[in-house]
């Protein structure tokens, strides 16, 4: 494990990084952090992106100073299973919710397929009225709760791939990858509309954000062993795994550490992942010399005037060998 170097040069002990959870079903993605929180003491955390209590897999956990690194570890792309029940909607696009409107026909397994295709790449979806998305500071589940009206907005979102796995008694099984922001119910709901009917999602399994695997996750009755939950913690530039890595000389960990940008050079401007206009992300490290281990100075980004740092992690005094 790599330690986290703290803001002002000193070590910020072992429990700081990242916890690879295997969520259950039947508990919120709070609960979860909590309960790892408490395994480890009470130190800070939060999730990269959270889980529907009725979902299960993986939960990306960032405890201590890594908590910083949070936003960075939920631009990855998401996979999961998904389970689609065929023939009537709800009003939470789940199975959770209570049933609305008639039971419609089933579509084929060959309709299905026909039409996948349409829900891949970027795409409007409507979030599902029993959502977190605010309307007027308010989460919109609440004011669906309280008998209010909610009408949310479209919004821009990527599917990467759709495939369907199997499909039997009007449950499609399908495996997708998606880009942040996307909502698996509202997929759900609307291949059913798509088709002429009505759908909800009735299971959902994460299986990936990023490079990281459900199969590397801990599941919480383990994690709740503080060595254990120790013992699976990630390093800071494992985190961040996912984004693009700079090599930077002792000068520039040192100017990056003072808040200063880079030169950015033309090769240095390939596609990554972005922040939204273009703005792609990368991981600063560098190893002093005489010591094979790496360490992360920063995360930057590019602007039209440098590489700059968006989170300084490792302080000019630690970047002198």
């Amino acid at each position: 494990m790599t330690a986290a170097d703290g803001a002002d040069g000193s070590e910020s002990g072992p429990d700081s990084g990242l916890l690879l959870v295997d969520k259950g079903t039947g508990m919120t993605s709070f609960e979860a952090v909590r309960r790892v929180r408490r395994a480890l003491g009470g130190i800070r955390a939060g999730h990269a992106g959270s889980l529907d209590p009725f979902a299960t897999g993986l939960l990306p956990v960032l405890v201590g100073r890594a908590t910083r690194l949070v936003r960075f570890v939920a631009l990855g792309a998401k996979r999961y299973r998904a389970s689609i029940h065929f023939g009537q909607a709800t009003d939470t696009d789940d199975h959770t919710g209570r049933p609305v409107g008639g039971r419609t026909s089933l579509p084929s397994e060959s309709e299905i397929r026909a039409v996948l295709h349409e829900f891949v790449g970027e795409i409007e979806q409507r979030p599902p009225v029993y959502s977190a998305k605010h309307i007027g500071g308010q989460r919109a589940y609440r004011l669906a709760r309280a008998g209010r009206k909610v009408t949310l907005p479209p919004v821009r979102v990527k599917v990467h791939a759709l495939s369907l796995v199997g499909f039997e008694a009007g449950t499609a099984r399908i495996a997708c990858q998606v880009g942040p922001g996307t909502y698996i119910r509202a997929l759900a709901r609307d291949l059913g509309e798509r088709l002429g009917g009505a759908a909800h999602l009735c299971a959902l399994r994460r299986t990936a954000v990023g490079p990281f695997r459900v199969e590397a996750a801990g599941r919480l009755a383990e994690l709740s062993d503080p060595a254990a939950a120790r013992a699976r913690l990630l390093g800071p530039l494992e985190a961040l795994a996912g984004l693009p890595r700079h090599l930077v000389s002792r000068d520039q960990a040192t100017a990056l550490g003072h808040g200063r940008r880079l030169p950015l050079r033309c090769r240095d401007c390939r596609p990554g992942i972005g922040s939204g206009d273009g703005d792609a992300f990368r991981v600063a490290w560098t190893r002093a010399e005489g010591e094979t281990r790496e360490r992360l100075v920063a995360v930057i980004r590019a602007t039209s005037d440098g590489w700059r740092p968006v989170v300084v992690w490792s302080r000019p005094r630690l970047c002198r060998s």
